[in-house]
């Protein structure tokens, strides 16, 4: 993986789309960029949960994956974004095994979800957060002028 910077999960919020509101994950590096990344609402609550160290009742399919992993003797070593294609970002998760390292790609919602389960570091490379980050900054702008804009509505 070419440059890149730790992320953390630094909040879940809903967003107005097209689609109506859907949950967006926001990343944060400590140069104070997020990635704001939509997901769907099972993984949101999923990512959410993992976050607090919430363990349901019945596991869902991250802890049941994470169930599995542990099984095989499989270790998440980091969660990877890599990539932008077509406004969609690329993820992959780093696992190492007995018989060594592999990349898995999957959507960066189950890679986060896993990653967090496993006390994993999220990384994205520097490239990804140039072209698609924003400055956390102007995120509290937008948010606070969307407040105003509800408000004069009222």
């Amino acid at each position: 993986m070419g440059e890149s910077v730790g992320v953390k999960v630094s909040g879940i919020v809903q967003i107005n789309t097209s689609y109506g509101p859907t949950p967006a994950l926001l990343l944060e590096d400590d140069k104070e960029r997020v990635l704001v990344m939509l997901v769907g609402g099972a993984e949101a609550l999923s990512i959410a949960a993992a976050v607090r160290g919430v363990q349901p009742p019945v596991p869902n399919t991250h802890d049941f994956m994470m169930k599995v992993l542990d099984e095989v003797n499989v270790r998440v070593k980091r969660g990877e974004i890599f990539g932008l294609e077509s406004n969609r970002f690329l993820a992959r998760l780093i696992i190492e095994s007995r018989e060594g390292e592999a990349a898995v790609e999957g959507r960066p919602s189950d890679i986060i979800a896993l990653a967090l389960r496993a006390g994993a570091n999220v990384y994205a490379t520097e490239d990804v957060m140039r072209e698609a980050s924003i400055e956390k900054s102007e995120l509290l702008k937008e948010a606070e002028e969307a407040k105003e804009t509800e408000k004069e509505k009222s």
